[in-house]
C-alpha cells in the first residue's frame, strides 16, 4: 500500500508540475499580430455592413481563377474571377463563394 501511495504522490506531482509548466509557456507566449483595420480576406469576403458579396482573389500572377457562386435557395453557378476583389451580389441572394480549382 506504501509503494502505491508513493507512486501515486510522485505521478500527482509530475502532472502538476507538467501542467503549470505548459501553463506558464503558454501565458508567455507572445500574441500573434492583428489583421490591419480594413485588411480584406482573401477568398469568400462578405461585407456585412453594406450586405455586399465579394470574392477576392489574391494574387502575385495575375491569373483568372474558376471560383463556385453557392445562393440562398437556388442552385449555384461558376464564375471566372480575376486578380483582386470580384463583387458578386448582395447577401441576401448570394451564400458562399469558393475557389472551385483551375484558372479560365
Amino acid at each position: 500500500m506504501r509503494r502505491i501511495s508513493s507512486t501515486l504522490r510522485t505521478l500527482t506531482a509530475a502532472c502538476l508540475f507538467g501542467a503549470a509548466a505548459v501553463g506558464g509557456a503558454l501565458a508567455t507566449a507572445p500574441m500573434a499580430a492583428a489583421a490591419p483595420t480594413g485588411a480584406l480576406a482573401c477568398g469568400w469576403d462578405p461585407d456585412a455592413a453594406s450586405g455586399r458579396a465579394y470574392y477576392n482573389h489574391c494574387t502575385s500572377s495575375g491569373s483568372w481563377i474558376w471560383i463556385r457562386v453557392e445562393r440562398h435557395g437556388a442552385g449555384g453557378y461558376d464564375k471566372c474571377v480575376g486578380p483582386n476583389r470580384t463583387y458578386l451580389g448582395s447577401t441576401s441572394v448570394i451564400k458562399y463563394a469558393w475557389y472551385k480549382g483551375g484558372t479560365c
